[in-house]
């Protein structure tokens, strides 16, 4: 069979103007045979139709837009998914969803929960299951009871059910949250799991932005856990009750008390002030300090000082276990950075209370009561040396202020001034921005008092300025100490100016 040859079309189009144009046939004039007067026919150019122009490549868009078309009926599969709320899955056994969910993450059961009324039915149903009783305590006995690293958390069924939980009960109110919540923690307490585990599970029900924190919520939950973990309480109640004398370090009869307010310790910080990081200044941490205090010093009717030297007060190795050091900064006389390192957590610790202070939200912790709370934790078991007292607030420069505008307020300008000078000299020799600190010091206390009371200040800086060069004059051999008390001043003294 002979293969056709291919047609050539001679187009008459635009691109083909440049070939060479055929011989013009000119008009006829006269008549034809049967004696009419007609023209002739335009000669066609190739073989076939003739060819239609195509449509332009970017037509003229339309002055007014039209409207969406609306589609009259959806696909089988969009109609099933909008007539059935369990979509596809409402085509499978009841028994069989179950099974399905049984192997699903935690965390994810707590987003299927939150797509539509009908599936937080399914999962809330599958969670009062006993198949899901089943399921937790296996998990949680092959997970070991220790802090998990942040970037484990999706595999940390602890925090996974927290998620779970607070997903299942976004919609509801918050005493059916904190119910459902309380039932999870007793079913943990009863197969023995450590605060370490029930923290995790604390930190992902809680968790959200400083923002979106309701305090009162967070004072609800640290109630309802203290209830559920009465030992604790019990435990807390009797370090703000103890004696100072069954805490001396010196002898064996004492060594029981000691270890078991060090385990007390521990299980606090593992229950509520270990939301992501050891810092108590740290997201959930400040909030959770914050409600304790709160809520022991409602329960005993002062500031609980005890309970907040407990978990931030150096600790010590005694007769071979590790034990809260109740005397130590009573003892010393801080001088270096490296020794101010045993202040860290006590001034962290109220920086995050002034950080609660700081939001919308009402919370007790004003200047005065804070105030109070630094008073009594740096005069326990005596008062510490001014060294050690102006350490604490030097590492979180925001606390100086506090103390120095409450002590100018109650006539106390001598020991205000005091607190200036020896800011500004362990400033100098901790090789600190001396500038930049006593500047933002200072532009606060400004504000905080008026014109006299900063004219006095200034005055009694200068005092103890003069009263420590002649106390360095009288030592023997103190003159590096004499040169660094009149270099800090020089350099300060641009500062202090700005009260007159």
């Amino acid at each position: 069979m002979e293969t056709p040859s291919r047609r050539i079309y001679n187009l008459r189009s635009a691109h083909r103007t440049a070939t060479p144009p055929l011989p013009l046939r000119k008009r006829v004039s006269g008549f034809s045979n049967d004696g009419k007067a007609q023209k002739r026919k335009r000669t066609q150019q190739s073989i076939g139709p003739a060819f239609t122009s195509p449509d332009p490549v970017n037509p003229p868009r339309n002055a007014q837009i039209e409207e969406q078309r609306v589609f009259p009926s959806l696909t089988k599969r969009l109609s099933d998914l909008q007539e059935k709320p369990y979509g596809r899955f409402g085509r499978l056994p009841t028994d069989v969803i179950f099974q399905i969910m049984h192997r699903t993450p935690y965390h994810l059961l707590g987003s299927m929960a939150m797509t539509s009324n009908a599936w937080m039915e399914v999962v809330y149903a599958y969670v009062g299951s006993g198949s899901f009783r089943v399921r937790c305590l296996s998990d949680i006995t092959n997970v070991a009871n220790h802090v998990m690293e942040s970037n484990r958390l999706s595999r940390d069924p602890f925090y996974s059910m927290g998620k779970l939980v607070r997903r299942m009960t976004f919609k509801h109110d918050w005493h059916a949250r904190l119910a459902l919540l309380q039932s999870f923690l007793e079913m943990f307490i009863e197969v023995g799991v450590s605060e370490f585990g029930l923290g995790r599970l604390i930190r992902a029900f809680a968790e959200c932005s400083d923002e979106d924190i309701v305090t009162d919520q967070i004072d609800d939950l640290v109630t309802m856990v203290l209830s559920v973990v009465p030992t604790l309480r019990i435990d807390l109640d009797n370090v703000i009750k103890r004696a100072d004398e069954d805490r001396q370090l010196g002898g064996l009869e004492n060594l029981n008390i000691l270890q078991t307010e060090f385990e007390t310790r521990t299980r606090t910080i593992a229950l509520f002030l270990s939301n992501g990081s050891g810092d108590p200044s740290f997201g959930l941490n400040k909030f959770f300090l914050s409600s304790l205090m709160k809520v022991f010093k409602i329960r005993h009717d002062s500031l609980p000082t005890s309970l907040f030297y407990l978990l931030f007060a150096p600790t010590t190795i005694y007769q071979n276990s590790e034990v809260v050091n109740w005397h130590r900064l009573s003892q010393i006389s801080v001088s270096s950075l490296d020794d101010a390192q045993e202040l860290k957590p006590l001034s962290k610790a109220l920086y995050a209370l002034l950080l609660c202070r700081n939001l919308k939200n009402a919370l007790p912790w004003t200047r005065n009561t804070i105030f109070n709370l630094m008073e009594e934790v740096t005069t326990y078991p005596s008062p510490w040396s001014m060294n050690t007292f102006v350490s604490l607030q030097v590492l979180e420069p925001e606390l100086v202020p506090i103390g120095v505008i409450a002590r100018m307020h109650r006539n106390h300008e001598d020991e205000a001034g005091d607190m200036i000078c020896t800011m500004k000299m362990l400033l100098f020799r901790w090789e600190m921005d001396v500038i930049g600190v006593m500047e933002r010091v200072m532009e606060t206390i400004k504000t905080g008092l008026k014109t006299g009371q900063r004219r006095s200040l200034f005055d009694r800086c200068w005092e103890w300025h003069q009263k420590n060069i002649d106390d360095l004059r009288r030592r023997v051999g103190r003159f590096s100490d004499i040169r660094a008390e009149i270099e800090s001043q020089i350099e300060v003294m641009p500062v202090l100016v700005k009260l007159l």
